[in-house]
């Protein structure tokens, strides 16, 4: 019996450190390059599939910068993804990672990741 509870306590540590030390984006899809269109309007940028629809989700450029797009049109400045807030370059569009905005500190995911008081 306390074999079998200490098996089952090890082994919910391990699925926890697991699911912990996985990265952000494995929750999101990130759409292939092949699989979209990016495109500059006087509204700012847009992302369609290859046949011209508008789509949703998070696109990765060729240097590796994200951005999220909603019904095509690209995100800017805070929003609140899948329940976790993200903040976007206002100008670009670009994903923040790995830095401070204000009083709120961006993991290396983009994620807010901790409020600072002041």
């Amino acid at each position: 019996m306390f074999f079998r509870k200490l098996k089952t306590a090890l082994m919910l540590a391990a699925a926890i450190s697991l699911a912990v030390s996985a990265p952000a984006f494995a929750v999101h899809d990130i759409l292939d390059s092949d699989s979209y269109i990016l495109e500059e309007t006087d509204d700012g940028w847009v992302c369609t599939d290859l046949e011209g629809e508008p789509l949703t989700g998070w696109v990765e450029d060729e240097d590796e910068n994200l951005y999220y797009f909603e019904d095509g049109e690209m995100d800017q400045g805070w929003d609140k993804i899948k329940g976790e807030w993200y903040y976007f370059d206002p100008e670009t569009g670009i994903l923040a990672t790995d830095t401070q905005f204000l009083n709120y500190d961006v993991d290396e995911d983009g994620k807010v990741v901790k409020i600072h008081e002041w």
